[in-house]
């Protein structure tokens, strides 16, 4: 059996040529990218997957670092190509089975651990609640996420199978421009649960896609107490974060930076700029080697750093960090089984009378994938968050 799934095809020598070459990267990027018949996975028989129909699939900023050849190959050992992408994602359940029923509108959980696959024998990390760590994912030739291998299609395609207790069913008015936020917001709580929110009375996210903005999101709509910077270039990104309560800026060298963090020093040899003070806490929502050296040099002395923009290959330099004892929060996933941070996105994104669905800038069918991806690249498309739909089936 097979079935129509948008599949990315890895070729060496145009991810080689993209890295030595990165002003080249968009030149074909989108020629890795194939709407072409799949064939169904093992999975599909497996009776605790279930089948699903997808109706609406976010392209995420791993799926772009993806194609451009950006990409660290640190995680190439858990991926397998070529592989139909796609993991934010709200889909039609496709079958009545005894646990759900046809047609019920669902977001997926596309992570991936031995107990996704019902071992009988978790690895130490999953048997301890914390399947984001699963030690087999390697030797079971398991992956990282659907979407990322061959055997895990994502929601891209017509059809993808989801564990059935990696299914969440959709509140019945939510939009599905809405709920396919939920997979984002959730990497967003998990990686916020890493900070020590006693120490923090102010706040700068920089990056204000659709990362950044869910930030604020739930910054705004969490019991925090606090003071909201957000670096935001675009008009669009500017109008949504003053919405959300954040006081913008669209560099660091805005009046507003320098008092809370001090007027700063003359800039020697192109090192960081040094400040007498910070932010107690900064959130790299942007992922690159820019943004996380303004945020390494903007956190206060003694404050907390968060990454959760996924960054990848860059060079630092790491005096901040160290001469400042900034304490840096890596982030992955969709945390501990014993906190179900995907239901608590979903409702939020259920009581908030923001109308993020709106974040939502772009939709285009699957076969319009090049447009897709143009969009995103145009800067003066005013892109957040691009969707494909229209899938078929």
């Amino acid at each position: 059996m097979s079935y129509q799934g948008l599949r990315y095809h890895l070729s060496l020598p145009r991810v080689a040529r993209q890295k030595f070459l990165p002003r080249t990267a968009k030149m074909g990027a989108v020629s890795s990218l194939h709407w072409e018949p799949v064939t169904e996975p093992a999975v599909a028989r497996n009776s605790q997957w279930i089948k699903v129909n997808p109706v609406l699939s976010g392209i995420c900023g791993s799926d772009v670092s993806l194609l451009l050849g950006s990409s660290s190959p640190y995680l190439a050992p858990l991926t397998h190509f070529p592989a139909v992408l796609g993991h934010e994602v709200v889909a039609r359940v496709a079958v009545d089975d005894g646990d759900w029923v046809k047609d019920t509108l669902v977001t997926v959980n596309p992570s991936l651990s031995c107990l996704a696959l019902g071992s009988p024998e978790p690895c130490p990390a999953c048997a301890n609640h914390q399947p984001n760590w699963c030690h087999y994912r390697g030797r079971h030739d398991l992956g990282l996420l659907m979407g990322f291998h061959q055997d895990y299609p994502g929601g891209f395609g017509e059809v993808m199978w989801v564990p059935k207790s990696q299914i969440l069913a959709i509140p019945p008015l939510m939009p599905p421009s809405r709920a396919v936020l939920t997979e984002p917001l959730t990497i967003v709580l998990h990686g916020l649960s890493h900070v020590d929110w006693t120490r923090v009375r102010s706040v700068l996210v920089i990056g204000a896609g659709t990362v950044g903005l869910l930030t604020l999101l739930a910054l705004a709509e969490g019991p925090y107490a606090l003071e909201v910077f957000s670096v935001a270039r675009y008009p669009q990104q500017v109008q949504w974060a003053q919405r959300l309560g954040a006081k913008v800026v669209q560099s660091l060298e805005d009046e507003a930076i320098t008092a809370i963090a001090g007027s700063p020093a003359p800039r020697m040899w192109n090192a960081p700029v040094w400040r007498p003070s910070g932010f107690d806490l900064v959130i790299d929502a942007a992922g690159s080697r820019s943004s996380v050296q303004d945020a390494l040099g903007i956190t206060a002395p003694g404050g907390q750093m968060l990454l959760i923009g996924g960054t990848g290959e860059v060079h630092l330099d790491l005096t901040p960090l160290w001469s400042r004892d900034v304490s840096v929060f890596g982030t992955f996933g969709y945390g501990s089984q014993e906190r179900d941070l995907f239901s608590e996105a979903l409702a939020l994104l259920d009581k908030t009378e923001h109308p993020v669905e709106d974040f939502v800038t772009h939709i285009y069918p699957v076969r319009e994938y090049r447009e897709a991806f143009q969009a995103l690249w145009n800067k003066r498309s005013g892109a957040i968050k691009v969707c494909l739909n229209d899938f078929g089936e």
